[in-house]
């Protein structure tokens, strides 16, 4: 009897390990399936110029502005107007000891899961109206690690760069290469840097406004894209506010094609590694940015433009804008988002 009962413990000890055998390399298969199920696909990066520093999200506590970047599920911010300047549904400035943007930049952009960020700093100025620093500098959230490699400044009086441009670099996760991000935020305005108003009309009327622009983005390029010996097999991605229109929406603003409004553009297009997302993706689509012009672009080295899945450039229901009644701003911005996705499997290539 003892005999026999050993045998049958025996039996089912066996038979234990056999099943456990067979079933464990399913288990482990189907977990293996899962997480390259999970393995991360595509880049979403976002650029948005949201005016004043989201002025029309300062009453809710951005709560809105924030729950739409959620609902975007960027990998990448960068923003334009990162510093906030007036006060709650004003046009009356508030001093920088006061302004939650841009010393709070972190405690927002982690209210939408980017632990990381960096903000341009602010160049020093003589005008009163801005506290001692110009309002307009660039920010930059994320889900990666942002390491920051350059500012580029400008020298006086001729190439300075009216809102400093950053050039950083960020590790993501499954790309092979660092992404290199270069902000901008161009001077707006006809006429040139720093002319007196009674000589302003004269200036724009000799095109300063947009020579001035050409030098900030020759020296915008020169300390950044540049530097590189082989841009081309590397990942770059300009975004900002250029002030400044391209002659491949001629066909929209019917302008004389030997017009001196197109210089600035003209240089990134003739003379940059650099491709303009937005018209690749819409050519011959006119995809305004700011009401009815389109000022401001995504530029992409040709591996990033290759690795592109989609380009929104439309605005939706909450960016759509609609006049505030304060001065000339608008709810929630006076421009529109650029939304790009890129499959990480091609930015590997």
């Amino acid at each position: 009897m003892l005999h026999a009962n050993k045998l049958k413990t025996i039996a089912l000890t066996l038979g234990f390990f056999i099943a456990t055998a067979l079933f464990f390399p399913t288990v482990v298969n189907a977990q293996k399936k899962d997480s390259k199920s999970q393995e991360k696909k595509s880049l979403r990066v976002l650029y948005w110029n949201i005016q004043n520093g989201m002025w029309a999200g300062q009453p809710d506590k951005y709560e809105a502005f924030v729950q739409w970047i959620k609902e975007q599920d960027p990998d990448i911010c960068i923003f334009a107007e990162a510093a906030q300047i007036y006060y709650d549904g004003t046009n009356t400035q508030m001093p920088n000891e006061e302004r939650y943007l841009p010393a709070h930049w972190g405690e927002l952009c982690a209210r939408w899961g980017h632990n990381h960020h960096v903000v341009t700093p602010r160049r020093p100025t003589s005008s009163k109206s801005a506290f001692g620093v110009t309002n307009y500098p660039q920010a930059v959230t994320s889900k990666y690690p942002i390491d920051s490699i350059y500012i580029v400044k400008g020298h006086r009086p001729d190439t300075i760069v009216v809102n400093y441009s950053g050039w950083y670099q960020v590790r993501v996760e499954g790309v092979e290469k660092p992404i290199n991000i270069v902000t901008v935020h161009l001077k707006n305005g006809k006429y040139g840097y720093g002319v007196p108003k009674e000589k302003q009309k004269e200036s724009a009327d000799r095109y300063e406004g947009e020579q001035h622009r050409v030098k900030e983005m020759a020296c915008i390029l020169d300390h950044t894209v540049r530097k590189s010996k082989n841009p081309d097999k590397e990942l770059w991605i300009m975004a900002g506010d250029f002030n400044s229109y391209s002659r491949k929406d001629n066909y929209k603003y019917k302008w004389n094609q030997a017009s001196l409004g197109f210089q600035a553009q003209d240089y990134m297009i003739f003379k940059s590694p650099f491709h303009d997302l937005v018209d690749v993706f819409y050519p011959e689509t006119f995809m305004p940015s700011c009401g009815s012009l389109r000022i401001d672009y995504m530029y992409v080295s040709r591996p990033v433009m290759n690795a592109c899945s989609n380009v929104r450039a439309q605005p939706d229901d909450y960016t759509k804008r609609e006049p505030s009644g304060v001065s000339k701003f608008y709810i929630p911005s006076d421009h529109y988002p650029i939304i790009a996705d890129f499959k990480i499997a091609k930015l590997n290539k």
